[in-house]
C-alpha cells in the first residue's frame, strides 16, 4: 500500500471515529446522532482529502534544507 493510500484511509478513518466520538458525547449529554451512508461517505472522502494535505505538508516541510 503505498503512503497516499494510507493517508486518505488513516484521514477518512480518523474523521469517521471523530464524528463517532462528538456524536456519543451529545446523546450522553441528552442529544441524538443519525448519519446515512451518503453522509458516511462523504465525511470519509473529506477526511481522506485533509489526510492527503497534511501528507503533503509534511513531506514538504520534510524535504526542506532548513
Amino acid at each position: 500500500m503505498g503512503e497516499k493510500t494510507e493517508a486518505f484511509t488513516k484521514g477518512g478513518c480518523g474523521c469517521l471515529i471523530a464524528f463517532l466520538v462528538i456524536g456519543l458525547f451529545f446523546v450522553l449529554i441528552g442529544g441524538s446522532m443519525h448519519i446515512d451512508i451518503g453522509g458516511a461517505t462523504m465525511l470519509f472522502i473529506i477526511g481522506g482529502v485533509i489526510g492527503l494535505v497534511v501528507l503533503s505538508v509534511f513531506k514538504k516541510g520534510k524535504n526542506s534544507k532548513y
